[in-house]
């Protein structure tokens, strides 16, 4: 193809040839115009066609999408419902596939949805009708008809129970039937709750449990008490104040059902909530009775009150009186105790004045001062010749030596003597001690001071140090240094002595081998407080008596009282500190310790003032 004068032609060319002899060419041209315009509209009409396929594909495209998406949207149209609340929305789908079977579940759920929603306004529905104070059997109607609606039973009632010694009998209390169903005055209260049969469903119902019932399900002879209209039930024991009272019974004539868990929840939250609108009506009965002679009782009440409000007055002036003088026989009561504790140990060293005394006075009696005295008589009878006689008589020759040995007697006479005069000085000393100590103590009673508990375990020893020595008792001191504390010092004493003196009488009790010892200690604890610890290796304490040994009116004393630890442990606690015991058992030792605030007392009188 060759452009020949401008336009597109179609050229052949052949040689030619005539007897061997090429003569020239020929040219053949062919306008290619009308094969152009008939390929253009060949083009154009295949576009078109084409144009008009895509058209009618993405048509078709869409009616089938559309036709696929339906039901897509229907059923999330529904969700977008049911999340709203409206759980009466169901899709209706018919595409005859999964989505169809899925719309199907969902409308399942949904209505499953709806009749446990209605259960739940039903029982919100019963919690408020019981609440309220109208009749009771019309708000028990009320009750069943709602829940029987939103059950969607055929029948509901309340069954009154009533127990005859091993007889029992039922009366119908309320009943409702749903519309269309005939009622009828023999349902469960004409149930022969004595017999045989029935009593799985009393144990049941005795235990507080629901029972479903299925009549096909049952023997005949059972199934012939019941009514015949009845194809699935439930009873759900009603309790009053913990006992069984009766029974709510739902009946469905229409088919067998199985009561889900929801179901048989709330219907005992109904049969609870009746339960206790019962048991309120009880108390708001008696109530009303009591009230019928509370006004009588008010005015009787009123005047012995008045007249308990005189005696009152009466009796807080006599308290006050009392708690005065209480206070004055507990300061008495702590000295007296302490002034006993004195009074038998200076009896303990008054014993031994009075055997120094009896000592001294057997040596005074077993003197020789009568020889001497003879010997002088015989040295006055021969006063004008006492040379010769001392000299020459046999008598007189022995005067001398015997005057010698004389002499070593009446000096080994004095020191003994003198010996048992300093013992007795000593013990008349040690009384002075003592009853300085207990002096010095009942002159601060109920007064708080700074005192040096390690100066106190010294004068508590020293009080009681002849009861220790005479029973053989070592006391062993432990004392760290410690600061000045706030106490009372009648107080303190008084703990550390009546602690001292059990140890000292745990001891007596039992023989120890390596030696029967006290050991008394002063501790620092922590930055606030301070401790004192008695401990012996005496009779111990068995681990029930550690706690009760400190209660008012306990002993383990043959002769004790049981007010000594007691009384310390309140002191201890009147001080702001406490005391304790601690006993690995019986025979192996005991330890008391108390524990007290490290107060100043400048620091308390600036918090006073």
């Amino acid at each position: 193809m060759v452009p020949l004068f401008g336009r597109r032609v179609f050229q052949y060319a052949f040689p030619f040839d005539y007897s061997g002899i090429q003569w020239g060419w020929i040219h053949v041209g062919l306008s290619l115009d009308s094969y152009d315009q008939s390929v253009r509209r060949t083009y154009t009409r295949t576009a078109g066609l084409a144009v008009l396929c895509g058209c009618l594909s993405l048509l078709i495209s869409l009616v089938y999408a559309a036709h696929l998406v339906r039901p897509i949207q229907i059923l999330h149209a529904a969700v977008e419902k049911v999340a709203q609340g409206d759980l009466r929305a169901r899709a209706d789908v018919r595409s005859r596939d999964e989505i169809q079977r899925l719309a199907g579940a969902f409308n399942d759920m949904a209505r499953t949805i709806l009749a446990r929603n209605q259960i739940l306004d039903s029982v919100s529905f019963a919690a408020k009708e019981f609440l309220t104070d109208g009749d009771g059997d019309t708000i028990i109607g009320k009750v069943l008809e709602r829940v029987g609606q939103a059950a969607g039973t055929s029948r509901a009632a309340v069954v009154r129970i009533f127990h005859h010694d091993e007889a029992i009998r039922a009366v119908l209390r309320k009943e409702w039937v749903a519309a269309g169903g005939a009622a009828r005055q023999e349902g469960w209260e004409a149930f022969d709750w004595s017999g045989p049969d029935a009593q799985p469903w009393i144990d049941s119902f005795r235990e507080g449990r629901i029972v479903t019932v299925i009549p096909s399900s049952l023997p005949a002879a059972f199934r012939d008490q019941l009514d015949q209209r009845i194809q699935s039930a439930i009873l759900v024991p009603v309790v009053v104040a913990g006992e069984w009272w009766g029974v709510v019974c739902i009946d469905d004539f229409e088919q067998t059902r199985e009561w889900g868990e929801a179901e048989k929840d709330s219907l005992r939250a109904v049969a609870d909530m009746l339960g206790a609108a019962i048991a309120r009506h009880r108390v708001r009965t008696a109530l009303i009775d009591a009230k019928q002679t509370l006004e009588q009782r008010v005015i009787e009440r009123t005047r012995e009150l008045q007249e308990q409000i005189a005696a009152k007055d009466r009796a807080h002036s006599e308290l006050a009186a009392a708690q005065q003088r209480l206070m004055e026989l507990s300061r008495e009561a702590g000295m007296a105790e302490i002034a006993t504790g004195v009074l038998h140990n200076v009896g303990n060293v008054l014993n031994s004045v009075n055997v120094s005394t009896s000592l001294v006075a057997g040596k005074i009696r077993e003197s020789r001062v009568d020889n001497l005295v003879a010997l002088i008589g015989m040295l006055e009878q021969h006063s004008t010749d006492v040379s010769s006689f001392l000299a020459s008589d046999p008598k007189g020759q022995r005067v001398l030596p015997y005057l010698v040995k004389l002499g070593g007697h009446f000096k080994s006479e004095r020191d003994g003597i003198l010996q048992e005069l300093e013992m007795l000085s000593s013990h008349v000393g040690h009384i002075k001690q003592i009853v300085a100590t207990q002096q010095s103590y009942a002159k601060v009673s109920g007064l708080v001071e700074n005192v040096k508990l390690s100066e106190m375990l010294d004068d508590a020893i020293r009080i009681l140090d002849p009861g220790f020595g005479r029973h053989g008792i070592k006391v062993e001191r432990d004392f760290e240094t410690v600061p000045e504390i706030a106490a009372e010092k009648h107080k303190i004493l008084q703990i550390l002595l009546n602690l001292l003196r059990n140890a000292k009488q745990a001891l007596k009790e039992v023989d120890v081998a390596d030696g029967k010892t006290i050991r008394v200690c002063v501790r620092r604890k922590g930055e606030r407080r301070i401790i004192l610890s008695v401990q012996d290796n005496g009779a111990g304490l068995p681990a029930e008596n550690l706690t009760r040994i400190f209660g008012h009116g306990f002993t383990t004393k043959a002769d004790g009282h049981g007010f000594g630890l007691h009384s310390c442990a309140l002191a201890a606690s009147e001080m702001g500190g406490s005391l304790r015991a601690e006993s690995d058992g019986p025979g192996k030792g005991a330890t008391f310790t108390l524990e007290l605030p490290m107060k100043l007392a400048d620091d308390m009188k600036g918090m006073l003032t």
